[in-house]
């Protein structure tokens, strides 16, 4: 799957910026976590990267289905920034995933995003 993120720092990054993004190119896990600090259970989406050298996005909390089609998925919900002094800072996000495109030539990206 490719996913890009619709937010940075919880501000919608418009359509036309969105396009220019490279995706983050893996496989969408969901399960169920403990989140420690709010004392509660969540939905939690994971992309897990297929590319080991590069960075994985942060997890997607609250996770929540928007729109599903034959060739895209939406989701919502809410990415923990760590601040680096124990504490997190929450963001709205959104994340627009689509089947990966792949040639021989190399990588193509998605024409959907």
């Amino acid at each position: 799957m490719d996913m890009v993120r619709s937010r940075e720092n919880g501000k919608v990054i418009p359509g036309w910026q969105r396009g220019r993004l490279r995706p983050f190119r893996g496989i969408l896990l969901m399960k169920i976590e403990h989140i420690h600090e709010l004392h509660r259970f969540s939905r939690v989406g994971r992309i897990y990267m297929l590319d080991q050298k590069a960075a994985p996005p942060p997890p997607l909390w609250d996770i929540e289905p928007i729109e599903m089609g034959v060739d895209f998925w939406s989701y919502t919900g809410i990415e923990r920034i760590d601040d680096g002094l124990g504490s997190f800072t929450d963001h709205a996000q959104s994340w627009v995933l689509v089947p990966a495109r792949e040639t021989l030539g190399g990588y193509h990206g998605s024409e959907r995003i």
